[in-house]
């Protein structure tokens, strides 16, 4: 197990609930996400007529703890790293250059596990099998974990 894990939106989403899921990482590892990751996360809460798996798990919770939830998407901890395309948008480049055939948001986080050294964790529901492939061709290893829906 790496000491960084890069999460998708939707294991950010349970960090921030504070549910986080079990074996997510070592004791005193890192967590990082992507921007569009991240972005995909703060569009799904900005956007009350959108009710997708993200914005339905605030539904059922305490108004008081869905707006801290919502004020720590908006101004995210300084424990989660945010990795910049300052730092990715070369390498996404050139993995795309040497074959790799992914969307944006995929590319984008296999350039992030790579520059980070980082495991990609995923939740069970993304089924994103591009990103899979792609990871296991990399040899960079991804996870998937199951979330609270």
């Amino acid at each position: 197990m790496t000491e960084t894990v890069l999460v998708d939106d939707h294991i950010l989403l349970s960090v921030l609930l504070d549910d986080e899921p079990e074996g997510l990482r070592p004791m005193g590892g890192a967590i990082a996400t992507t921007g569009l990751w991240y972005h995909r996360l703060c569009r799904a809460l900005a956007n009350q007529t959108v009710v997708g798996s993200l914005s339905r798990r605030l539904g059922g919770i305490d108004v008081a703890v869905a707006s801290d939830v919502i004020a720590s998407v908006v101004d995210l901890p300084p424990t989660i790293e945010l990795v910049s395309l300052r730092e990715l948008g070369w390498p996404m480049g050139e993995s795309a250059s040497q074959g790799i055939r992914l969307n944006l948001l995929s590319l984008e986080a296999v350039a992030a596990a790579r520059h980070l050294g980082a495991e990609i964790c995923l939740a069970a529901a993304d089924d994103n099998k591009p990103l899979v492939h792609a990871a296991c061709r990399l040899a960079i290893p991804v996870r998937r974990l199951a979330t609270t829906l």
